[in-house]
């Protein structure tokens, strides 16, 4: 089944107040956290951001040294992140307009790769076939961070359909026609279980962040 990623998100960004989002963008800059100091230790130069929303992580790694690339299926989310990168000073033209699925990088094009609170609005399909994408483009002894949401009440109460995988899409609301897949710890073992795990943990009850090897 093909799924249409790109409605949801273009107008889910459209309808964001970018004033909102520079200001929250503001406490990426020179960020320190476990997995970018991990990513130093390991040498990782050049980051592609998958997905790369409004470009917090894009300058979470600029901010921190290094040269980054960045997509997303949002031509709008690509556009502020943009804005706000250059805002920091950090003109990026590394930006693109793509997919997860189908990046059109070359492979081993990239020293890291993060992708963020991404692989949840996927189907279990497509987080698979995303994961390999972003394993592709990734170098030899490069690195893939990865995080997912942990499921709260609330995700549950909003009005959705539930598909065989577990994914639901909401039906209703601010939420209407976003995809959310709730990854429990046996789901992330079963997604990851040919990957090379040098990183995880739970932060509070909001996140797990992984960090792969490859």
């Amino acid at each position: 089944m093909i799924r249409d990623y790109n409605t949801y998100w273009e107008r889910c960004w459209k309808e964001e107040n970018t004033t909102d989002l520079y200001r929250y963008l503001d406490m990426y800059y020179g960020i320190q956290t476990e997995e970018i100091e991990i990513f130093k230790k390991n040498n990782i130069e050049s980051v592609c951001d998958a997905a790369c929303g409004f470009g917090a992580y894009s300058l979470a790694f600029a901010s921190n040294g290094c040269k980054v690339h960045g997509f997303d299926i949002s031509e709008t989310a690509v556009a502020i992140a943009k804005e706000g990168l250059a805002k920091h000073g950090f003109v990026i033209t590394n930006f693109k307009v793509a997919s997860i699925l189908d990046t059109g990088y070359a492979d081993e094009s990239f020293d890291g790769v993060i992708a963020h609170a991404v692989l949840d609005h996927l189907s279990i399909e497509d987080a698979k076939k995303a994961l390999n994408e972003l394993h592709r483009i990734t170098k030899t002894n490069g690195m893939i961070w990865i995080s997912f949401d942990v499921a709260q009440e609330e995700d549950f109460e909003e009005e959705h359909i539930t598909y065989d995988d577990g994914a639901m899409e909401y039906t209703d609301g601010s939420r209407e026609g976003m995809l959310f897949n709730p990854f429990g710890e046996d789901k992330i073992d079963n997604l990851l279980k040919s990957f090379h795990i040098v990183h995880r943990v739970v932060k509070g009850n909001r996140e797990v962040s992984i960090i792969l090897k490859k």
